[in-house]
């Protein structure tokens, strides 16, 4: 075995020096729109940044970063992300295997199939000197002169880095979601309340009308009206209590729980919003957003397999050693003399191959330009997203602000409906239409503040902000062009 390092040391540097003159792979660049961007979001002016402690805390609702953790810890599909990441840097290490030399065992033994007779017993015996043994040990190693197993190997660290993103993407889509679901139980719980004022007040309402009945000062039809939207108000509070359960469902199935509608709420309520809304620089999506970084990588690992493609028109220089002790007799697998080993180079070229390198290299190429159609679509959506986001942001702000103001004129005019029909100065239809108006605009009300929190976890997940303090995932999408990878928290 020395004898063979010896030979094969020399070979090892020349197999360096022409690997390092041979062709080099294709270099990472940064992330790039596929139109120019503007200095500032079209829809907003503001680029105050997102606190280091992440968009979760800016809601000030430790029920639901406890939800949002436990998400994390127990969502099965997040968990099904996770395997996948692995699989992907598994993956990688496979692929980068056959940049190194490979060095396997194989050992026999055999007998000869001639038996020696015995007349004195009848039998046969097997002739010992009948018996061969061989111990061997086999080293072959592809030397990558053109740089085909370096691309291969890039192609699937580059796969890594996207999983990695992909997962990062997972745990912010999961984040959010659970927060949208969490503000629907409180929004649904919401609504229950106003249903029971509802019922409550139109109940109050056939009271009133039905003892003006009583009193010869209205006919029947007041009554009639006014119990008529008294019982569809209490159907609709039968439809506010299933509500309320569908969400605690959605959410406990999130959680990775039994949906069993019994998720305690508490007195917790829904969040207010503050004003000023983070946005940063329509440039900096392309380092924030894990989806756009996911289909970046993805990008070039098409492009190394298109460069490998190339490499395999090639001549290949293969290096393979055996080294072996073929022996008659067992206790000569220790003899010196025995040992034998080859070493041999072995260079082929493809000649005649059907057309299956250029149509690989056709096949490579065509999902190359997809891949890069595919990043170029996902980056216009993304501003979209962004864009639509931040003009939601102001047109929702807006039109809370005027429903506020008009359930407070509808509150004054509903306590003044009130006192004149009471005092028979307006007829029942009036007076219900006064107090169904107050009412629907508070549960309208309570609707707009469900649709301003979602859309506030809309703008954070297309902004690509993570929802909790940096992980190392995080870091490292602030460099556009780093390898090796960085394992995920």
């Amino acid at each position: 075995m020395r004898v063979i390092c010896s030979l094969f040391n020399p070979l090892l540097v020349c197999s360096l020096l022409i690997g390092l003159a041979g062709c080099s792979t294709p270099k990472k660049s940064p992330p790039s729109a596929p139109v120019p961007l503007p200095t500032q979001w079209k829809a907003s002016s503001v680029r105050s940044p997102i606190t280091p402690s992440g968009w979760l805390s800016s809601f000030h609702d430790p029920k639901l970063d406890s939800i949002v953790g436990s998400v994390i810890s127990d969502n099965f599909n997040l968990k099904a992300a996770a395997a996948r990441l692995q699989a992907a840097i598994a993956q990688s290490h496979v692929t980068s295997a056959d940049l190194y030399p490979q060095l396997g065992g194989a050992g026999a033994a055999a007998v000869g199939d001639t038996p020696l007779y015995n007349a004195k017993d009848l039998g046969y015996q097997i002739d010992p000197r009948n018996w061969n043994y061989s111990l061997n040990l086999r080293m072959s190693w592809e030397i990558d002169a053109w740089g085909r197993l370096r691309g291969l190997s890039q192609a699937a660290k580059a796969n890594e880095a996207a999983a990695i993103f992909a997962y990062e993407g997972a745990r912010l889509s999961l984040a959010g979601e659970a927060a949208k679901a969490w503000f629907s139980v409180l929004e649904s719980r919401e609504q229950i309340h106003i249903a029971e004022e509802t019922l409550a007040s139109l109940r109050k309402t056939y009271a009133l009308a039905k003892t003006r009945y009583d009193n010869g000062a209205v006919s029947a039809f007041d009554v009639s009206l006014s119990s008529s939207d008294a019982t569809a108000a209490e159907g609709n509070l039968v439809q506010r209590r299933e509500n309320f359960d569908q969400a605690k469902r959605s959410l406990e199935t999130i959680l990775g729980r039994y949906p069993s509608a019994e998720l305690e709420t508490g007195n917790f309520q829904m969040p207010h919003l503050a004003v000023s809304v983070p946005a940063g620089l329509p440039s900096e999506l392309l380092l924030r957003r894990p989806d756009l970084r996911t289909a970046d990588w993805d990008l070039f690992a098409s492009e190394n397999r298109v460069f490998s493609a190339k490499a395999d028109r090639l001549p290949r220089l293969a290096l393979t050693s055996t080294a072996g002790t073929p022996s008659i007799l067992l206790q000569n697998l220790t003899n010196d003399q025995s040992f034998l080993y080859t070493l041999a180079a072995n260079l082929t070229q493809p000649i005649l191959d059907g057309g299956r390198i250029s149509w690989n290299i056709k096949l490579t190429k065509a999902y190359r330009d997809a891949a890069a159609a595919t990043y170029s679509q996902q980056v216009l959506i993304a501003f979209r997203e962004v864009e639509n986001a931040l003009s939601n942001e102001l047109s929702l702000c807006t039109r809370e602000q005027l429903q506020r103001k008009a359930l407070e004129e509808l509150r004054s005019a509903y306590r003044i409906a009130e006192v004149r029909y009471k005092a028979g100065q307006i007829d029942i239809v009036s007076f219900l239409q006064a107090q169904r108006s107050m009412l629907g605009q508070e549960s309208l009300l309570v609707n707009t503040q469900l649709l301003r929190l979602n859309n506030r976890i809309d703008l954070y997940l297309a902004l690509g902000e993570p929802y909790g303090r940096k992980s190392p995932t995080s870091y490292f999408r602030d460099s556009s062009l780093k390898l090796p990878l960085p394992k995920p928290s």
